[in-house]
């Protein structure tokens, strides 16, 4: 798929966010699911204990945090918008429930379960607000919502690869402000989300993730196939002019290598709220 301008007066953000997890859904594990599984057990920790407990996976992607929640004895479920996800996910924990929805419309009754995560999906909706909010409605007093987001790392990782390359180049394609509400992790930020949806003041944790490969190669593939924001940056650049852009990231990624390998930082912040308990009245 080629982002254009023309397609971003054609579609909202979640329609072209829609489109292209629905599509790209097949090759996430092989390419990604190396860093986002490292954020596993921080997020499953930050819930407490799961024995017996119901949990919810927003964005639940293939599947892989339910399957893990599901092994520390909790009943675990997962939803995300793209069906092929869903499909993938029930391929891979068949014996846990997943289903095709909306992080902000989810089909669950008001406090429904005792904890919700959602891992890397808030910065890929066009509501995320609405999303935390539906979070805290489906959980019963008490329970946890935890939830990552990416670090905005300018001196290291893909995103300084990226800069660097297009350092020179006329880049005028500005995201528009529907596709930057939550991109990358702000503990102050974070903090608004959650207390405007009701939950208590958050506890946060930083995760120092890394992505490792001896294919350079690959970072080409990291951004044609599970980026939007950055692909949309580099579609908009003239034909020779993204292939010199291209051809840059790949000798830096290349110039990155250590003994052969390739190493990224992909550094996280992981937010945990507890909605308030009931108080009884005597």
């Amino acid at each position: 798929m080629l982002y254009s301008f023309s397609m971003l007066q054609e579609k909202s953000f979640h329609e072209i966010e829609h489109e292209a997890w629905v599509e790209r859904a097949a090759r996430y594990d092989e390419l990604f699911s190396q860093v986002t599984s490292q954020a596993v057990g921080p997020i499953l920790d930050s819930l407490g204990p799961l024995k017996g407990k119901r949990h919810l996976d927003v964005a639940c992607g293939t599947g892989h945090l339910v399957g893990a929640a599901a092994m520390r004895g909790a009943r675990s479920e997962g939803i995300d918008f793209a069906p092929t996800m869903v499909e993938l996910s029930a391929i891979n924990y068949p014996d846990s429930p997943f289903l095709t929805a909306d992080a902000a419309d989810l089909p669950y009754e008001d406090e429904t379960f005792d904890a919700v995560s959602c891992s890397f999906g808030l910065l890929h909706m066009a509501e995320p607000q609405r999303a935390v909010n539906e979070a805290y409605r489906v959980l019963k007093p008490g329970g946890r919502f935890a939830f990552t987001l990416w670090f905005n790392n300018e001196k290291a990782g893909l995103l300084a690869l990226v800069r660097r390359a297009l350092a020179g180049f006329n880049t005028a394609a500005a995201l528009p402000g529907s596709w930057t509400q939550l991109r990358y992790a702000d503990q102050a930020v974070n903090e608004r989300l959650v207390k405007k949806a009701g939950f208590n003041r958050p506890v946060f944790q930083n995760l120092a993730l890394a992505w490792r490969t001896a294919d350079a190669g690959v970072v080409l593939d990291l951004i044609q196939n599970l980026s939007v924001r950055t692909k949309y940056v580099l579609d908009s650049l003239p034909v020779g002019t993204r292939q010199d852009v291209l051809d840059r990231i790949l000798a830096g990624a290349e110039a990155q290598k250590v003994n052969g390998l390739l190493t990224m930082p992909w550094n996280a912040l992981l937010t945990c709220a507890e909605k308030p308990a009931r108080v009884e009245v005597q």
